[in-house]
């Protein structure tokens, strides 16, 4: 091949993993993390805490230590490291300059889907979802700071597990998982690769069932982005974006009582 030829996208020689494999690895976090919920969304209740804490909660004890766990094993088995990153694909660098536009530009897109669904479809499906989903499940769509400001203490302790588990620790945990590991297990597919990735992220979601059409749609980009570039670093500063942008929303809401 002539060296001045432009670069295309070439599949890795990253082994693959069955289909199935691929959705069992791709769920089971989420489905973890909304047993978590559903069992200790009571006992909070209890306290006198927001359920919210369980989901913030869990993340830094469940979504957490199941992605990472599962990179550290991987890792261990194939190179003997138990370093996540050695079981980690798409990490090619990208210039500052052409890197964070891209991200912002992402994270964008993906706000304004949200807010989008917010204000025009998710009450409707909400009000649509099957009777079986649990109440401890439901009470997020909800989210609203009803009954006033908690104490400062808590309130503190919210803020805290909310920007590090859910901001910072969260979505960079994920893109290493979903981006950084899953996707080129099934970069097989194509461009079907990041639109399937992009459709198990949704589902994933077990915790917030009426977003899975606006997660879908406001990630795929992200995804797309990760796939062409080969680089997880933009759609992980993008997904960090959206995260905080959206933690700084939940905040003012809480404040606002």
């Amino acid at each position: 091949m002539n060296e001045n030829e432009p670069k295309t996208i070439e599949h890795s020689h990253t082994p693959q993993h069955p289909l199935w494999l691929s959705v069992v690895l791709s769920l089971f976090p989420g489905v973890a993390l909304g047993m978590f919920i559903v069992g200790m969304a009571p006992v909070l209740e209890g306290w006198g805490l927001d359920p919210i804490f369980a989901l913030f909660g869990g993340i830094g004890l469940v979504i957490v230590p199941l992605e990472l766990g599962c990179l550290a094993i991987v890792a261990r088995r194939t190179t003997g490291s138990w370093s996540p990153l050695a079981v980690t694909d798409y990490r090619s660098k990208i210039p500052p300059g052409r890197l964070l536009p891209m991200a912002i530009g992402l994270a964008i897109w993906f706000l304004f889907t949200l807010i989008a669904w917010i204000s025009l479809l998710e009450g409707w499906v909400i009000d649509r979802l099957p009777s079986w989903v649990p109440d401890s499940i439901l009470q997020f769509a909800q989210t609203n700071a009803e009954g006033g400001l908690p104490s400062a203490g808590i309130f503190a302790a919210f803020l805290i597990i909310a920007f590090v588990f859910n901001g910072l620790v969260g979505p960079m945990t994920e893109e290493l998982y979903f981006r950084g590991y899953l996707l080129p297990r099934i970069d097989r597919y194509g461009i079907w690769a990041p639109v399937l990735n992009t459709l198990l992220f949704s589902i994933y979601h077990v915790w917030t069932p009426w977003r899975w059409p606006q997660i879908a749609v406001g990630f795929l980009p992200l995804a797309l982005a990760a796939w062409r570039t080969r680089s997880i670093y933009v759609s992980m500063i993008a997904h960090v974006t959206v995260n905080i942008i959206f933690l700084v929303m939940l905040t003012a809401s809480f404040a606002a009582g």
